[in-house]
């Protein structure tokens, strides 16, 4: 009986949040794991009800070796079991800079999984005909905890909602409902799963925080995490509401990089800052770096002398000027620095290095005769590249049209435009990302990814090598 209740404001919560609509793909990412496990049985027994189509992605991280595979074997045995297509897909190659690095593994591994949901939803949707819902498992707990996490760091309003219910083509079925409920629900259906060894990691700090942070708060109230998911919910309901006044007042006061502070000036201040984050959103991705701190100052700066500044992440600055506000790059706000070199046979072959407009760092290119034995570096500012395969003259320079990268192995192409529409590189930064180039072909956007098409390979017999570093550093 609790089951079905259960199941029932699931649905509920569902219909309310316009989640699903009947003659939808659900892609549904299962680790293995308690949540993800009690999601794909849910939407199981519910597809009927809700008139959906339901497969299956495992992305194996290839971090947590045997028990990695364990959990792969099981996902595969429960859809076998439910009759559900499932695929696993390995991201261990994507996670190698990281790992070597022992640093960011755990913002890595999301970042790629959710890179991997996305790109198997958008396949099935062309094959299906119909829109393809990624379904995840975050529930109240879940979002309680990622609203305690924002608010340590410091936040505003759009980090105090925690995870949206939905954004895009990602939806969270579960997130009304609390830990308590979903465990009870397997228990109930018999159903067993995997445990993340590295989930008890308080290297980690969102485990740190769910171990030693959250057993304290429910001492005070057993249902801590849950009041405070729920709490993110409503939120998340106000947030929505100022953006889409705070979206208004940007339309009424953007003038191309100037922000006029006329329309903004007997506006509350936590409105004004909405408007300055989504100002900001134009010239940094996805806003990273950028803190409660800068919205104030900007705020600030506002009401300030003409003349006044701030200084931004990322070499942009914000100025005051008569009218308002104007982003500028850079300490000067002048353009960027040009950059073209193209390198000759003779340089390349003593090594040569030339600095980086703007970054206090050089590139270094060099070549050498490559031996198979050698072990090629997986340092992210060190990268190996087949020379017999460049047809030009190599340039260093900033982008232009018509450059692209091959990002397969059987020589699929994309254009550079696209790759970093993609991943979300700022229209401001994308013109100052260094490129090594063959031609049109970019054989590396530098701090990004190479093209496939130079990499080493059995045939390769020279190298040419090529370095970022710093200002009198040696290898």
């Amino acid at each position: 009986m609790q089951q079905a209740k259960w199941e029932e404001s699931v649905c509920r919560f569902i219909e309310q949040e316009d989640l699903i609509h009947p003659g939808d793909g659900v892609l549904v990412g299962v680790s293995g794991g308690a949540d993800s496990v009690a999601l794909l049985r849910f939407l199981w027994q519910m597809r009927d009800r809700l008139g959906i189509c339901l497969r299956c992605i495992h992305v194996e991280h290839g971090i947590r070796g045997q028990e990695s595979l364990w959990d792969q074997y099981f996902v595969e045995e429960l859809c076998r079991d439910l009759g559900i297509e499932e695929r696993t897909i390995s991201v261990k190659d994507r996670l190698q800079d990281a790992v070597l690095a022992q640093t960011a593994v755990e913002e890595a591994a999301r970042e790629a999984r959710y890179a991997v949901l996305t790109q198997e939803a958008e396949a099935w949707e062309k094959e299906l005909g119909h829109p393809v819902r990624i379904a995840l498992a975050h529930h109240a707990g879940d979002n309680g905890e990622t609203m305690l996490f924002h608010l340590v760091r410091g936040t505003g309003l759009e980090g105090m909602r925690g995870m949206p219910v939905k954004r895009g083509r990602i939806i969270r079925p579960f997130l009304s409902s609390s830990r308590a409920q979903v465990e009870a629900y397997l228990a109930g259906l018999g159903q067993s799963y995997c445990q993340d060894s590295t989930n008890t990691d308080i290297h980690y700090d969102r485990n740190r925080l769910r171990h030693q942070v959250m057993p304290e708060l429910q001492k005070i109230n057993a249902q801590a995490g849950d009041h405070l998911g729920r709490e993110a919910l409503y939120l998340g309901q106000v947030a929505d509401y100022i953006r889409q006044v705070a979206k208004d007042l940007l339309a009424q006061s953007r003038q191309g990089d100037l922000l006029l502070a006329e329309p903004l000036k007997d506006q509350p201040s936590f409105l004004r800052c909405q408007v300055l984050y989504l100002w900001l959103a134009a010239y940094v991705a996805g806003l990273r770096d950028i803190s409660t701190a800068h919205l104030e100052a900007l705020d600030q700066l506002l009401a300030a002398q003409t003349g006044r500044r701030v200084e931004l992440p990322y070499g942009l600055s914000v100025a005051r000027t008569y009218e308002g506000l104007e982003m500028r790059c850079g300490d000067s706000g002048l353009e960027k620095e040009d950059l073209c070199h193209t390198f000759s046979a003779e340089e390349i072959q003593e090594g040569i290095r030339i600095p980086l407009p703007e970054t206090g760092k050089y590139i270094e290119v060099s070549s050498f005769s490559y031996d198979p034995k050698m072990e090629i570096p997986r340092k992210f500012y060190t990268k190996w590249f087949d020379y017999d395969k460049i047809k030009n003259a190599i340039q260093l320079r900033y982008r232009r049209k018509g450059d692209y990268l091959t990002v397969t192995a059987s020589g699929g192409r994309k254009s550079l435009q696209d790759y970093f529409v993609n991943e979300k590189v700022s229209r401001w930064e994308r013109d100052r990302v260094p490129l090594l180039c063959d031609g049109d072909h970019v054989i590396w956007a530098v701090g990004y990814r190479i093209s496939t098409y130079y990499k080493v390979d059995d045939h390769t017999k020279r190298i040419l090598k090529i370095q970022v570093l710093e200002e009198n550093e040696n290898e």
